[in-house]
C-alpha cells in the first residue's frame, strides 16, 4: 500500500516537472531580456544627461530661440497727425547658463569676451557666470546688432531672449501725458498706464504640431500654436507741433523766472479736447526705460513724475474770478449797471480783508462787474460773491465741475476741494470770490472756464481720439460728450465781453497778451500759498496764472491755461504767465490763419 502511494508520488513528481520545465524557462530569459533592455536604456540615459549633456543643452539653446518675442508688439501711441510720440522696439538680453561654463579658462574667456561687447566689467561678468543659478542675465534689453555678434561666437552657455523696449522719441516732450516704462517693460504712469488693457499685446503659444528638429507631428497637423497679437495703437488729441511750442514756451520761464512748478494746458472749449499738456519739473521717460536695476536706480525724484495738470490741488486765485462772474451773471445775482467800492481794505467777518499790491491801501473805488474783472478787484469780487451766496455760489461752481474729477482718461486725477454751503462763513464765501478757500486742479478750472465762454456746455475733457487696431482700422472711435449745461448762452456772451476788457481796457491786468489782429479775452491770478504745517499763507509765495480764451469776438477756438509756482523772477501774473500763454496763442493762430496777413509783420517786431 506504501510503496505503491510512493511510486504514484514519483511519476506525478516527474510529470509536473517534465510540464513546467519549458514555461520556467521561457520566464527566466523574458526576465533576462527586460533587464538587458532596462539596463540598455539606463546607459542611453546616463550617455545622453551626462556624456552628451552639453551638446543638447547647446541645441536646445538654438532650436528654442524664437526670431520674434512671443508675446506681440505693444501699440504705439501717436498724435493727432499720426506722428509717433511712444514706440516699442525688439531689443535682445544676453543671459548665461553657469553650469555650462565650469573651467576656469573658459570662464576667464568668456568674461573677457562679454565685458568688451557689452561694455560691463569683467569682475561684474565672471561673478555672474561664476554662480550656481540655472540662468542669469547678464545685460538686459540691448541692441539687436550687439546681440548678434555675441550669438556669433557660439559661446557655450551664452545665449538670448527677444524683448520689447519702449521709446519715446521726444525725449522730455509730454513725458507727464505719455507715462512711463520700467525697465522691465511695464507701464508705470500716464497714458501708457491708463490704456494698458488696449496697448500691451497678447502673447502666443509655441508651435505644437512640430517637435525639437521642426518635424510635424503624425497626428498633430491640425494643431499649430497660437500666434502673438499686437497690441492696439492710441491716437491722441494733442497736436505735437503744438505741444513742442508749449514745452519751449514752458523751458523758458523755467529758466529764467525759476519757478517751483509750472504747467501750461490747452484745450478746445467746444469738444473738450485736449491740444496740449505740460508740467514742469518733468523728466525723460526713455531714462526710466532703459534703467538698469528699475526705477529705483534711476535718479529721477519722484515729484518730477507727477503730472500736475490732473494731481495737483491749489487755490487759483483770480483767475477763479471768471466763474464767479459767470455765477453773478446767471443766477440774476448781479447786473452790468451794479456797482460796489472797493476802500481797499474793509472789515468782513472780524478781520481785515484787502484788496491785492498798492490797491490795499488806496482802494479802486466804485466799480461795476466789467471793472471789477478788468482791474481784479478782490474787495469787489468779495462783496460779489457774499451777494450771490454760498448756496447758489456753490451750486453753479458744482455745475461747472467744481470739487469733482472731470474723468479725462489720465491716472492720478484728484477732486479738489469745495466747503459745504451749511459749513460757511461770510468771510469763506468771501474768499473764495477771489479764488482761495477753495482747490482746483488746472483740467478741472480750466473745463469749467471752457464751459462758461462756448455757450454754457461742460465738455468732459479728453485726450484719447480713437484707438486703432494694428492694420489701422479703427477700433473705438471717441466722441465729445457734453456732461451738462451751466448757464445761459446770454451768460457767455457777455462774459467773453469782460474778459476782452482784461486784455484791451488800458487798466486791465491782461495786457501784455494782446495780439494785433485778433480780439483776445483773458484773465490774471495771483494767489497766497497755504501751508497746511503752520495753517496760514505763506509769505512772498504766490501762486502766477493766466487764462487765454481767443478769439473772443467769435466762437472761442482754444483756452490756454498756465500756472507759476513760486516764480523767483517776477511778482505778479502779468509778468511771468502771460508772456508764456501769449507765444502759444500766437502758434495756434498761425496755424490757423486767425492771425489776417497785415498783422503779421507787427506781430514779428512786438
Amino acid at each position: 500500500m506504501n510503496t505503491s502511494r510512493a511510486a504514484r508520488t514519483s511519476a506525478n513528481s516527474s510529470s509536473a516537472y517534465s510540464y513546467s520545465s519549458p514555461r520556467h524557462q521561457t520566464l527566466r530569459t523574458l526576465l533576462v531580456f527586460i533587464i538587458l533592455i532596462a539596463i540598455g536604456l539606463a546607459a542611453r540615459v546616463v550617455y545622453l544627461q551626462v556624456f552628451r549633456r552639453d551638446h543638447f543643452l547647446r541645441l536646445a539653446g538654438r532650436l528654442s530661440s524664437p526670431n520674434q518675442p512671443l508675446v506681440g508688439q505693444p501699440g504705439a501711441i501717436r498724435d493727432r497727425q499720426g506722428h509717433i510720440l511712444a514706440d516699442s522696439v525688439i531689443t535682445a538680453s544676453v543671459k548665461a547658463d553657469p553650469k555650462l561654463i565650469q573651467q576656469p579658462e573658459d570662464v576667464d574667456a568668456v568674461s573677457k569676451f562679454i565685458s568688451e561687447q557689452l561694455d560691463l566689467p569683467v569682475q561684474q561678468v565672471q561673478k555672474k557666470i561664476s554662480s550656481d543659478q540655472d540662468f542669469v542675465y547678464l545685460k538686459r534689453r540691448i541692441p539687436l546688432a550687439v546681440s548678434d555678434r555675441i550669438i556669433a561666437e557660439k559661446l557655450t552657455g551664452i545665449s538670448r531672449d527677444l524683448e520689447y523696449k519702449r521709446v519715446y522719441p521726444e525725449g522730455t516732450v509730454g513725458g507727464h501725458l505719455l507715462g512711463y516704462y520700467s525697465s522691465d517693460h511695464r507701464p508705470l504712469g500716464g497714458l501708457e498706464y491708463q490704456y494698458r488693457f488696449v496697448i500691451e499685446g497678447q502673447a502666443g503659444t509655441p508651435l505644437r504640431n512640430q517637435d525639437a528638429w521642426g518635424r510635424t507631428i503624425v497626428g498633430m497637423e491640425n494643431q499649430p500654436g497660437l500666434p502673438a497679437v499686437p497690441g492696439k495703437d492710441l491716437l491722441l488729441t494733442v497736436d505735437w507741433d503744438l505741444q513742442k511750442v508749449v514745452d519751449d514756451a514752458l523751458e523758458q520761464c523755467w529758466d529764467y523766472q525759476r519757478p517751483d512748478q509750472a504747467t501750461v494746458l490747452v484745450m478746445e472749449p467746444d469738444t473738450g479736447a485736449i491740444l496740449a499738456m505740460a508740467a514742469r519739473p518733468n523728466y525723460d521717460p526713455n531714462q526710466i526705460a532703459s534703467a538698469a536695476g528699475g526705477i529705483a536706480r534711476v535718479n529721477i525724484p519722484k515729484h518730477h513724475l507727477i503730472n500736475l495738470t490732473v494731481s495737483r490741488e491749489y487755490e487759483p486765485g483770480s483767475t477763479f474770478k471768471v466763474l464767479l462772474a459767470a455765477a453773478a451773471l446767471d443766477t440774476g445775482a448781479f447786473t452790468l449797471s451794479d456797482t460796489f467800492v472797493c476802500p481797499g481794505t474793509m472789515q468782513l467777518g472780524g478781520r481785515p480783508l484787502k484788496c491785492w499790491g498798492r490797491w490795499a491801501g488806496i482802494g479802486h473805488r466804485r466799480l461795476n462787474l466789467a471793472d471789477t474783472i478788468a482791474k481784479s478787484c478782490n474787495v469787489c469780487a468779495a462783496q460779489i460773491a457774499v451777494r450771490i451766496g454760498a448756496e447758489r455760489y456753490c451750486q453753479f461752481l458744482r455745475r461747472c465741475g467744481i470739487s469733482r474729477p472731470t474723468r479725462i482718461g489720465l491716472p492720478g486725477e484728484t477732486d479738489g476741494r469745495l466747503q459745504a454751503p451749511d459749513d460757511m462763513y461770510k468771510r469763506d464765501v468771501a474768499n473764495i470770490g477771489f479764488g482761495q478757500n477753495i482747490a482746483v486742479t488746472d483740467v478741472q478750472l480750466l473745463a469749467g472756464i471752457c464751459a462758461v465762454v462756448n455757450g454754457g456746455r461742460l465738455m468732459r475733457p479728453y485726450v484719447v481720439d480713437r484707438v486703432l487696431n494694428p492694420d489701422g482700422t479703427i477700433y473705438r472711435q471717441v466722441e465729445p460728450a457734453l456732461v451738462r449745461h451751466v448757464c445761459s448762452q446770454e451768460t457767455s456772451r457777455t462774459l467773453r465781453r469782460l474778459l476782452r476788457g482784461v486784455v484791451e481796457k488800458p487798466y486791465g491786468t491782461g495786457q501784455g497778451a494782446r495780439i494785433p489782429g485778433v480780439v483776445v479775452g483773458g484773465k490774471t491770478g495771483t494767489a497766497q500759498i497755504w501751508d497746511p504745517q503752520r495753517k496760514q499763507y505763506r509769505a512772498n509765495e504766490h501762486m502766477l496764472s493766466f487764462v487765454l480764451v481767443a478769439p473772443v469776438d467769435t466762437q472761442p477756438q482754444f483756452v490756454i491755461l498756465v500756472t507759476v509756482r513760486n516764480a523767483k523772477k517776477g511778482q505778479y501774473a502779468s509778468q511771468v504767465a502771460v508772456p508764456v500763454a501769449r507765444q502759444v496763442a500766437v502758434h495756434i493762430l498761425r496755424e490757423r490763419d486767425l492771425i489776417p496777413p497785415e498783422a503779421l509783420p507787427k506781430l514779428d517786431s512786438s
